[in-house]
């Protein structure tokens, strides 16, 4: 019997382990996937803001030298470069994050609401394995004190019937 309990008690260990290691792999999995996004970001705005005043350097040179179509395609591509920049920080989420959550949860996870998700139910079965162990090691207590207040109270008596005589 003892040694049922004590396997119980393994394997809720191994399961809340288990559980434990995966809420924190989920984690690990959004803390890195926001850095990544954010770097690859950040990294998309400065380049397009060096284009962007690359552009509009020439576009001022061509202008001030004198006439007229090579500052007005450069004004063009600037504005397009302007808008990618609009366009990148909006949807920044499905452009940078989302892919990264996909690809760092082999592809079980595609966005972040999906990670929010699946971390919620690793970290209820955390604690569920939590309240399973506490209350194996908390019915194995109780029973090794009622077994242990049998033996003082059947000690006490054979004890005090030993004395009488």
């Amino acid at each position: 019997m003892e040694n049922e309990v004590l396997e119980q008690i393994k394997q809720e260990a191994t399961d809340f382990g288990k559980a434990l290691g995966r809420a924190g792999r989920l984690h690990l999995i959004g803390l890195v996937s926001r850095v990544l996004g954010l770097f690859l970001l950040i990294f998309t705005v400065v380049l397009c803001v060096l284009a962007l005043f690359t552009f509009g350097a020439v576009a001022a040179i061509d202008m001030m030298a004198a006439c007229m179509p090579v500052w007005a395609a450069a004004l063009i591509v600037s504005s397009a470069y302007l808008i990618i920049i609009i366009v990148a920080v909006l949807c920044r989420k499905p452009l940078f994050i989302h892919p990264f959550i996909a690809l760092l949860s082999k592809q079980l996870i595609g966005t972040q609401e999906q990670l929010d998700i699946e971390t919620l139910k690793a970290e209820h079965e955390v604690e569920l394995h939590t309240v399973r162990m506490e209350t194996r090691i908390e019915n194995a207590a109780l029973e090794l004190n009622f077994y242990a207040n049998l033996l003082t109270r059947i000690w006490t008596a054979l004890k005090s019937r030993f004395t009488k005589r």
